[in-house]
């Protein structure tokens, strides 16, 4: 496979224009900014003006109706969840953290959550309210999260370079966007954002590494009839779901090692699946 020089061009421009924000990030020394937020917008500008200069449709080569992949929108929102759920009893099992005692307490059989922002109110309430009350809650988030910043980098990371690299699911493809894609966080990680514990190593191996399982995942998933959406509920519901652990887990008790290997171990697992699923697929199909 070819790698087009498109492509590339917009490796470049989105490299570039990414200055300016990452300027402002670390020059304030803070990756949890509002400039970290126009930051994930800078891929889709760049795939914006890569469309403008080569004469192409904005809109061109990506399905924009949510009804065509109806489906895999509720699969790439609560695979995240699962994956986070998994490395929270993982981590426990293997003595790497401790639940917070206040997270979640029951009286009179009714459960109360305390940090999480539901629907319906995170106050005393029966499992069989709680429960749905969570999942509605959090993909309302997902979709929230996901329309106001994952598109923006789902429009340029898998609309644009994904359309010039891997189209047609090549691996060489994808895995080439995940350490771009991975490489271009490096910034914000070396201030500590994800990896504050070990930074060189999460910015430089850990980073790029998930990023390339992600690339496959999300990847495969929204070529399977190129609704972008896929990939954007994908993005945006790995961002949130991130968010769980800091929840529920006692900060100073938390083992980053083993928590971050679980996690990363069973994105493996997923991007693999995929990769198995797409080939049994296309062998059905031939």
């Amino acid at each position: 496979m070819k790698l087009s020089k498109k492509g590339w061009q917009f490796v470049l421009v989105t490299y570039i224009l990414s200055l300016i924000p990452y300027y402002f990030i670390v020059g304030n020394g803070d990756s949890d900014s509002i400039w970290t937020l126009i930051l994930m917008w800078v891929p889709g500008l760049s795939a914006i003006v890569m469309r403008i200069v080569h004469k192409e449709g904005i809109f061109t080569g990506l399905v924009w109706n949510p009804l065509k992949d109806f489906k895999w929108l509720f699969i790439a929102a609560f695979i995240p969840l699962c994956i986070e759920i998994i490395t929270i009893v993982l981590t426990i099992f293997f003595n790497g953290a401790e639940l917070k005692p206040d997270f979640m307490t029951m009286e009179n059989n009714l459960i109360s959550l305390k940090g999480v922002a539901m629907l319906f109110g995170a106050g005393p309430q029966p499992w069989y309210g709680l429960v749905p009350n969570y999942l509605l809650s959090y993909f309302v988030g997902v979709l929230l999260y996901g329309f106001m910043f994952a598109l923006g980098e789902e429009y340029g990371w898998r609309g644009y370079l994904q359309k010039e690299w891997a189209d047609n699911n090549q691996l060489k493809g994808f895995v080439l966007i995940g350490i771009v894609w991975g490489l271009w966080h490096l910034p914000a990680i070396l201030l500590g954002h994800n990896y504050p514990e070990y930074p060189f190593l999460g910015g430089f191996v850990l980073m790029p590494l998930l990023c390339t399982f992600f690339s496959v995942t999300f990847g495969i998933a929204k070529n399977r009839r190129h609704v972008i959406w896929v990939a954007v509920l994908f993005h945006g519901a790995l961002n949130l779901s991130a968010e769980v652990s800091n929840t529920v887990f006692m900060e100073e008790d938390l083992n980053r090692p083993l928590n971050d290997t679980i996690w990363t171990i069973l994105w493996a697992i997923t991007a693999v699946m995929f990769i198995l699923k797409e080939k049994v697929d296309y062998i059905k199909s031939s």
